[in-house]
């Protein structure tokens, strides 16, 4: 049985998502010991907080552009130009700029970091698993609002958690940073 090549638009999806899970990986390996369950800081989140935050776009985004992947299921994608710049308006800052999370993705504080980072994991797999099932469709011909960024084609939506997990790395480095002087 042979496979066919992902598309070039679902294999950039697939890169970022991958990229933006090592950078968090690495800079999660790399949180001393002492540090990996510090509580939260006055206005601000813990780093299994910041996790578990991940965990919850991550899911319920997931769900999201699996129903967007679905409805383009009769679609064949013609169009290979690179996505990369599609969401240049909404590139991370550092420091970033603070955004206060709607209560559904608020993080309960209930969960250790690992229990967070392997949630995390296991969602992402599942979201590049329903990307590389729609490799050839035509996935910006469907969107959904987000809350803050606004319209996000199926694309984008990948695109975004990316963005968004790169967000929260920089917030985890403000975070050990904070944690050395505090």
């Amino acid at each position: 049985m042979t496979t066919m090549p992902l598309h070039p638009r679902i294999v950039e999806v697939i890169d970022a998502l991958t990229d933006a899970q090592r950078l968090m990986q690495e800079t999660l390996d790399h949180i001393p010991a002492a540090q990996r369950e510090a509580p939260a800081l006055p206005d601000a989140w813990s780093i299994a907080q910041i996790v578990e935050h991940l965990l919850m776009v991550e899911d319920g985004s997931g769900r999201l552009i699996s129903k967007l992947l679905a409805q383009t299921a009769d679609t064949i994608e013609s169009d290979d130009s690179a996505l990369a710049h599609s969401l240049d308006r909404f590139q991370v800052s550092n420091p970033v700029r603070r955004i206060v999370a709607p209560p559904m993705v608020t993080p309960a504080a209930q969960m250790t970091l690992e229990q967070a980072r392997t949630g995390q994991a296991v969602a992402r797999e599942r979201v590049m698993a329903a990307y590389r099932q729609a490799s050839g469709r035509a996935l910006a011909t469907v969107e959904a609002p987000h809350p803050v960024l606004g319209p996000l084609n199926g694309y984008q939506w990948g695109l975004f958690l990316a963005q968004h997990q790169r967000r929260h790395v920089v917030q985890m480095h403000a975070v050990l940073a904070a944690l050395t002087t505090a």
